[in-house]
């Protein structure tokens, strides 16, 4: 490998694209050199190392802010904790899957006591099954556990119950064990942040009032001592502006971002074009070149790691069908007020936005 190594081959070596690398420059865990006379990003024999790193703990799905404490630690200690945590989370699951596994098998001998022996019977399995299906996501959901799997199959008892416990009683246990495990099992395997809804919405020209910093941590230190604010609908009171008026989301204060010259991060509020700018803020008017309207993906995490991650965002979008503009340029998280509420389990919703045809 020589001395310096570009942005492209890099993703090409590794398999992980430009947009993630840029990600781990933006939160700290990588960086990057720019050489005299050439534009784009270079990363050194340092920075590979600590590619490679990084990819590692990744795969162990170890999540980006604990990354971040093994990097800073000065000895082991914090690594061995992140991953003997991670061991008692794997011991969690197995122990789940073969709980999982004892529920089916059940399920399966109950089934086994059904006499189908030609190919029109085979074919009313198959459409009992999806019935069960069914009623596995939405009756027993909606607090009704009286339909049993028996009942469901035209069975009357229940091979695998325990001696003298009523055939509807073992059916709806076995169930609702069923939707314990598979409910506690999701919880384990999900790894947010992760996409759960894209749309697109239609726009005017808007203009971007706002403040510029050169990193979105950067902006969250030091904003409300910047716009010296009781709240964040400070700035369009100030302007006199229903944001909603401009779009459904209007109400959403903005991180805008751009790479069009260095990493840019902008925090403000969409308004009318040509609303007057306030003395201390700058402005960018929207659109900027033929996509002029807003892309965006909805992306569920817990607070702490679902700031910043375009990638997985831009990609879903490109999967499904959205015409992109390239986000090197400018892309926004939008922050809806709602949708920023924390669940019980401590996660959010945040709105990451691109300009599409």
């Amino acid at each position: 490998m020589s001395e310096f190594t570009k942005i492209k081959d890099v993703s090409l070596m590794y398999a992980i694209t430009a947009r993630t690398l840029r990600y781990y420059e933006d939160i700290g865990l990588l960086t990057s050199t720019r050489t005299e006379g050439y534009a784009h990003r270079m990363y050194d024999e340092a920075a590979i190392t600590r590619l490679k790193q990084i990819l590692i703990l990744r795969k162990l799905n170890i999540n980006v802010k604990d990354i971040k404490r093994i990097f800073k630690a000065s000895d082991s200690e914090v690594v061995l904790e992140v991953l003997g945590k991670k061991a008692e989370d794997i011991d969690d699951e197995v122990a789940l899957l073969h709980e999982l596994k004892s529920i089916v098998l059940e399920f399966i001998n109950q089934i086994k006591q059904s006499d189908f022996h030609n190919e029109t019977q085979v074919k009313q399995l198959y459409e009992k099954a999806k019935e069960i299906e069914t009623q596995l996501a939405t009756s027993y959901y909606a607090g009704n556990p009286s339909r049993t799997c028996e009942q469901l199959l035209g069975q009357t008892d229940s091979p695998g119950q325990a001696s003298g416990q009523p055939a509807e009683q073992s059916a709806s246990s076995n169930t609702d064990r069923l939707l314990e495990v598979t409910e506690k099992l999701e919880d384990k395997r999900l790894t947010p942040p992760i996409p759960i809804k894209t749309y697109k919405q239609t726009v005017g020209p808007m203009r971007f009032i706002g403040k510029k910093y050169e990193s979105g941590s950067v902006a969250w230190s030091n904003w409300s001592s910047d716009w010296d604010i009781d709240s964040e609908q400070w700035l369009p009171k100030r302007l006199g502006i229903d944001p909603k008026a401009l779009y459904e989301d209007g109400d959403s204060l903005i991180g805008l971002m751009s790479h069009r010259d260095g990493f840019e991060y902008w925090l403000g509020y969409f308004v009318p074009p040509n609303t007057p700018v306030p003395e201390g803020f700058e402005h960018e008017d929207f659109p900027k070149s033929e996509y002029k309207d807003i892309a965006t993906c909805w992306l569920y995490g817990h607070s702490d790691e679902i700031f910043a991650i375009e990638p997985v965002a831009y990609d879903r979008l490109l999967e499904e069908g959205f015409d992109l503009e390239d986000p090197c340029i400018w892309w926004f998280e939008r922050y809806h007020p709602i949708r920023s509420d924390e669940d019980k389990k401590g996660n959010i919703i945040i709105d990451i936005c691109f300009l599409a045809k």
